[in-house]
């Protein structure tokens, strides 16, 4: 406990840059995180079609996941080309993928996929820290989102990243919100220490 308070009197008293600690952390596994813009995701639509639909039929059987139509990764949700990022490698094959948008004031998560092979390598976390500071740079304070009750893996990890949960929807998801910059700084400690 003197430790997280040492760490978060630290974080108060000096200026963190947020982006570049992601940059810099993602980097060492040869990764780079890239906002999806309505340009990007054109050009590469059949790319972001195949890796989020391959994931959901991967887990079809778990969370009873549907495949996306084409026009899905297009729809035009409030500030969708700002709050969302893929995380790619040096190939810039897609390693991992959030959508995200604007209700009101708060962001919502909407869904994340990550590939197999890259879900142990802090992307998640990293990518929640890129998400809060742009969220806190541009005057949000929370976000939310729903995650089906049975991913355990997934609720565990954002709760450790201090998300809430708040309530479930029709016994099956369960509704969590988050304070961005209690989730970034908890979620940066987390990444600096190895957790």
């Amino acid at each position: 406990m003197f430790r997280l308070l040492t760490v978060i009197y630290f974080m108060e008293n000096i200026k963190i840059d947020y982006h570049t600690f992601v940059d810099n952390k993602l980097a060492e596994n040869g990764l780079k995180i890239v906002r999806i813009t309505e340009d990007l995701m054109v050009n590469r639509l059949d790319d972001f079609f195949n890796f989020v639909n391959g994931i959901r039929k991967e887990y079809e059987s778990v969370y009873g996941w549907k495949q996306e139509s084409r026009e899905y990764f297009l729809n035009p949700l409030d500030n969708k080309w700002k709050y969302s990022f893929v995380v790619m490698n040096n190939k810039e094959d897609l390693c991992f993928v959030n959508f995200s948008s604007v209700y009101g004031k708060i962001i919502h998560n909407h869904c994340t996929y990550a590939r197999k092979e890259n879900r142990n390598l802090n992307i998640a976390k990293l990518h929640n820290i890129k998400l809060c500071q742009t969220g806190i740079d541009n005057g949000f304070t929370r976000q939310e989102g729903y995650w089906p009750k049975n991913n355990n893996g997934s609720i565990i990890l954002f709760l450790k990243m201090g998300w809430k949960i708040e309530n479930i929807r029709n016994n099956d998801d369960l509704f969590m919100s988050a304070d961005l910059e209690k989730v970034r700084n908890q979620t940066y400690y987390l990444v600096l220490n190895g957790k």
